[in-house]
């Protein structure tokens, strides 16, 4: 691609991902080659124990996922080659597909903005630099789960642009609704659609592509649903951000029990933790509930301001999510790093400090696991602060975030777009946005209007066996 050779991020990102990939092939040696290779040799156990013989891993309480997992999981063991290999090879196909799709649409938001008064400028690097600086910090662990996948369905349902408002909707729909399927978080992106006819149609087909599939697999794999309840008996993770008070109780002789689960993470149990589930609950409930708020302030005022609010809206919503959870493993930030590189392509972003604040969180991502994980979980205070610290930083960002939307959609909504580098002129009840014409969506967003208009096309987007090359990559 052109842009792709004008820009300096290319070269970083090709170095990162070839060190990324060696690191997972164990060519170079990684300090803890389990934290690599843990989930894969459990999602290879399933494939040999279940999927080999036509059902899926129900008895496993590790099996926590949608139905629709079972693809990438399965993808790899399709192909003839080391299973191990060829998963690390997917992940860094999808990592690539994302950072591609960011490139396009950095361009593309910079080539309508040229369409406006004032300087055309050159296509950000800020989201391609984010994706790049970002899953380099989390390291190849991000290349050992199935995360990146799920990440490339949710950018493509974020940057994808067809010829029309309609069409664009039915694709980001089928996109959300595939990533939901694949791991629930995509369905986050549903408080930012669009009203009028346009988001209930991307709504309607996320919908449909996320439930039907599931439901003619649990005519076939009856239990299949149990991921929607099989959580709720868990503790509380250690990295999560409601265990930081047992971490800094700790720290001052309140001991607590904590063991590794029949889920496979590092838990607290006994006193307090049920409180601490119910709180997570509450605030999770809160959080989606000031998202509805916000999404009913801008439909008093005509729909959402602009198109960019689309990612603003989605990103904040999988922060909330990210934030209120029980559990709070690495690969959660591969999420947040995805859509917060979308948003960065845009100039007009809201979510810009909150964005680079999830980039400063992910950068200690090795420091808590797998560095002093092991020091972590017997109380020690300088690996506790290093977590405690990131844990606050996902706060702050999160808290930000929705500030930014609720100042957008209110009455006095000109500073926050003044902050977003748009330009306005002010009339009566308050700011009207210079909107990005070309941009599919944009009167549907802009409460303008449903009615289409033509632009240009954007593209877009072994055996149970371990073999010598699974060896190779599994050894400690």
């Amino acid at each position: 691609m052109r842009i792709a050779r004008r820009q300096p991020v290319v070269p970083w990102y090709a170095a990162t991902r070839v060190l990324l990939l060696l690191l997972a092939l164990n060519v170079l040696p990684y300090f803890n080659r389990g934290a690599v290779t843990g989930d894969v040799s459990t999602y290879h156990g399933w494939l040999a124990g279940s999927f080999d013989h036509g059902r899926y891993p129900l008895d496993d309480p590790k099996w926590q996922y949608p139905p629709g997992a079972a693809a990438p999981l399965e993808l790899p063991h399709l192909l003839p080659g080391s299973y191990y290999v060829l998963f690390f090879l997917m992940c860094l196909v999808a990592d690539v597909a994302v950072f591609g799709m960011l490139l396009r649409a950095a361009q593309r938001a910079d080539t309508e903005r040229a369409t406006q008064p004032g300087p055309p400028g050159q296509p950000s690097q800020a989201g391609p630099w984010l994706w790049t600086l970002g899953v380099a910090a989390i390291g190849p662990m991000a290349y050992g789960r199935y995360d990146l996948v799920v990440t490339a369905f949710a950018v493509a349902a974020l940057t994808v642009t067809l010829r029309s408002k309609r069409s664009t909707a039915i694709a980001r729909g089928v996109l959300i609704g595939v990533g939901t399927f694949l791991k629930l978080w995509p369905a986050a992106f549903l408080f930012g659609a669009p009203k009028r006819r346009n988001g209930r149609l991307l709504a309607g087909v996320a919908a449909a592509a996320a439930v039907l599939p599931t439901l003619a697999l649990e005519l076939f794999f009856p239990g299949v649903l149990s991921f929607l309840t099989n959580q709720k008996s868990r503790g509380i993770q250690l990295e999560s951000v409601f265990a930081s008070p047992f971490l800094v109780g700790k720290w001052f002789g309140w001991s607590h029990e904590m063991q590794n689960t029949k889920y496979g993470a590092y838990e607290y149990l006994g006193t307090g933790v049920g409180v601490a589930g119910k709180a997570a609950l509450a605030a999770t409930v809160v959080g989606f509930g000031v998202l509805l708020l916000i999404r009913r302030r801008a439909a008093v005022r005509g729909g959402f301001p602009f198109p960019a609010m689309f990612a603003d809206v989605g990103f904040a919503a999988v922060l909330v999510a990210v934030v209120t959870s029980r559990v709070l493993s690495p690969q959660y930030l591969v999420w947040l790093l995805g859509v917060a590189a979308v948003c960065l392509t845009r100039r007009e972003t809201l979510m810009r400090t909150p964005a680079w604040l999830v980039l400063g969180a992910v950068s200690v991502t090795q420091l808590i696991f797998p560095l002093f994980y092991h020091s972590l979980r017997y109380g020690q205070v300088y690996s506790g602060m290093i977590l405690f610290g990131r844990n606050a930083v996902l706060v702050v960002a999160a808290v930000l975030a929705l500030r930014a939307l609720w100042r957008a959609t209110g009455p006095d909504a000109s500073a926050a777009m003044f902050s977003g580098g748009l330009l306005g002129e002010s009339r009566g009840d308050g700011v009207r946005l210079a909107q990005d014409e070309g941009a599919p969506l944009d009167r549907e967003v802009g409460g303008r209007g449903p009615q289409d208009g033509p632009e240009r096309v954007v593209d877009g987007v072994g055996s149970p066996g371990r073999s010598g090359a699974d060896r190779l990559v599994e050894g400690d």
